[in-house]
């Protein structure tokens, strides 16, 4: 018996059935020159040529070559089924599937995703990240178990529970007339220029809402984009003023790179943090949907 690598036999496996070097180097993603050096290391070991090389033309199989790839064939064949056999005793994983708002995702879930997954060994994850738009298509299709995403209130069609509130803060450059005043008024705010997520997403109506509820009916908004990140971007840089979640600007904040306002009078409120699933929950999901609760210090549904 040849002692020879997996790996190297099944390099030598690729030559045979992709007929050449080059088409085996392609399949493998690997260089040509590192196929030879493995097809050589293979001959030294056999002590033999295992193909017969003519320019032009198909590399073919000596007697020995045929040998040892019908060992190379038997060998990889028990590899397979010794892994397939180990895989089998290992304990079954539970798979929790979420889908979660980009600002959620990136700012706040993975201190408490990583902490549940610290506790539950057993529990492999599957996150999709979106607009809240998406987080609710991917619920409803039954595509995740759960759905997080800011809100002002239930979902038609799907149950929910709130896990907590995110703050939401009315944010400008350093250098904006507004950072100089230590509190602004409806006034102040009514007559600024804004930077904002798209008309037409849920997201861009939610903080419309808000600033509704404190008096400011109608904004004038210099600049909409679609990313949130470029929202905050664009505030940093005087564009405007950004009315965003006050996790995704802690750090401008304590940098002094973005000053938050303050709004006398009516305070700007928070959104709701929701959790969107089908019943019946899996026991894993609905573990997690309590630990964020938990973590959160939101009152049970």
């Amino acid at each position: 018996m040849i002692s020879a690598s997996a790996r190297r036999l099944s390099v030598f496996k690729a030559v045979v059935e992709e007929g050449g070097f080059n088409r085996a180097a392609m399949r493998l993603d690997i260089s040509q020159p590192s196929v030879g050096a493995h097809v050589r290391a293979l001959e030294r070991q056999a002590g033999h040529a295992l193909f017969d090389r003519k320019r032009g033309s198909r590399p073919r199989l000596t007697k020995a070559g045929e040998a040892v790839y019908s060992m190379a064939l038997e060998v990889l064949r028990c590899n397979e089924e010794a892994a397939q056999q180990l895989d089998e005793l290992r304990p079954a994983q539970e798979v929790m599937s979420l889908a979660v708002h980009r600002e959620y995702g990136q700012y706040r879930l993975p201190a408490h995703l990583a902490s549940f997954a610290l506790r539950n060994s057993g529990v492999r994850f599957v996150t999709h990240t979106g607009t809240v738009e998406d987080v609710v298509a991917l619920v409803r299709a039954r595509t995740v178990s759960l759905g997080l995403f800011p809100s002002l209130g239930a979902v038609a069609g799907l149950d929910s529970v709130v896990l907590g509130q995110e703050p939401m803060a009315l944010v400008v450059s350093p250098h904006h007339p507004l950072a100089r005043k230590s509190s602004v008024t409806v006034a102040d705010l009514a007559a600024a220029s804004y930077v904002t997520g798209l008309r037409s997403s849920s997201y861009f109506e939610m903080t419309d809402r808000l600033m509704k509820r404190i008096g400011i009916n109608h904004r004038s908004i210099a600049m909409e984009v679609q990313d949130f990140g470029m929202v905050r971007e664009l505030a940093r840089h005087g564009a405007g003023v950004a009315c965003i979640a006050l996790c995704t600007v802690q750090d401008d904040l304590r940098s002094g790179a973005l000053v938050r306002l303050s709004v006398s009078g009516r305070p700007l409120d928070s959104f709701e943090l929701r959790c969107a699933f089908h019943d019946p929950l899996p026991r894993h999901a609905r573990r997690f949907m309590d630990h964020l609760r938990e973590q959160l210090n939101a009152p049970a549904a």
